[in-house]
């Protein structure tokens, strides 16, 4: 059996203090990978300096200004598929790999079928006993979020397989899929590119599966600081945009009007008004261009919006966000109208 090819591609922005922990355990693999590719995004820590001295074999993309997750990581696919790996395994600076996580991701992608992308299990840090996500999930809204966040692992012996969309922390991407697929959507710049590009994946028939026996460690940041707000809203109604039949869009239109205005009014007292009312602006700047990749995904899709509704979800359950309102009010509500609504779809 010939060697299974892999680029490893890391978008770093200013991650001097992530990088040791990060780029040694890439050093560590049992399987070796052919490529590691790093795209740094105008670091002001001395990111740069540490890669330069400390590996000089990993390709060094640098860029003069932020390009943003999305397209930086598609700077790094383009230069990957210069050599013709058979898998690219995008990985977030904060995190560690375990020693056979390739190994073990490798060996499970090669009995895939029709399958696009793979993700391992992904761990808290230091809590190693704790998932921070072992599968994203998306509300029917369009909100995304981590699976089975803080959950033991002892709690999840039997974790689903096939999942919604691989988070974009740790996403191993069979080549031969994403050449079909495209990649990622730049315009997304950060935030909700990884269930975009997932979601395209499985318009198209391809499934995304967890690989449980492969670990990662994310040093992941509870908070959402208001710019992760701002690009996590607007991407929101993009991607609903992008991927509902109007006949759903129309159907949750009071579910979705409901909500915006609970998130207007989250928005003013939390000090981010500002921005939502400008990620509007935004979706309008970008509705031409949305709806024209719209018009591509709906006539290529292979799946129906019945279909696409198993893998929605009907509560909110954000990493690092808890809220009573959340709790006794907004999930009861939601749930209730997505158990109704869910029956409604028949196309």
């Amino acid at each position: 059996m010939s060697k299974t090819k892999i680029a490893i591609i890391i978008v770093c922005y200013n991650g001097r203090d992530y990088l040791p922990d990060c780029l040694n355990s890439l050093k560590k693999q049992s399987l070796e990978p052919d490529q590691i590719i790093i795209v740094d995004n105008a670091s002001t820590d001395q990111s740069v300096d540490y890669i330069s001295e400390n590996f000089p074999d990993f390709k060094l993309i640098k860029n003069k200004k932020n390009q943003g997750f999305a397209q930086s990581n598609n700077q790094g696919i383009d230069f990957a598929l210069k050599n013709n790996p058979d898998f690219i395994f995008l990985l977030n600076q904060d995190t560690i790999c375990d020693q056979d996580c390739l190994e073990q991701l490798a060996n499970t992608a090669r009995k895939g079928k029709k399958i696009f992308a793979y993700q391992p299990l992904i761990l808290c840090w230091p809590e190693k006993n704790q998932i921070q996500t072992s599968g994203d999930k998306m509300h029917f809204l369009g909100f995304g979020y981590s699976g089975d966040y803080k959950k033991l692992i002892t709690e999840n012996q039997k974790l689903k397989t096939s999942i919604t969309y691989a988070s974009g922390a740790a996403m191993f991407i069979n080549v031969q899929a994403l050449k079909e697929v495209g990649l990622l959507d730049h315009d997304l710049f950060m935030y909700h590119e990884d269930l975009d590009l997932c979601l395209r994946a499985r318009f198209l028939g391809y499934d995304i599966v967890l690989v449980p026996q492969a670990i990662i460690y994310h040093k992941y940041q509870e908070g959402i600081p208001k710019h992760r707000w701002y690009w996590s809203e607007r991407n929101r109604l993009l991607t609903l945009l992008k991927f509902y039949k109007f006949k759903t869009l129309i159907l949750i239109f009071p579910a979705w009007l409901f909500m915006e205005m609970g998130v207007l009014f989250y928005s003013l007292m939390t000090g981010w008004f500002s921005l939502k009312i400008k990620s509007y602006f935004s979706v309008l700047y970008y509705l031409p261009k949305t709806l024209r990749k719209r018009k591509r995904i709906q006539k290529s899709r292979k799946i129906t919006d019945q279909e696409l509704s198993q893998y929605l979800e009907s509560k909110f359950d954000f990493a690092g966000f808890t809220h009573p309102l959340l709790k006794y009010i907004v999930n009861p509500i939601f749930g209730f109208s997505w158990k109704i609504l869910k029956k409604s779809i028949w196309w």
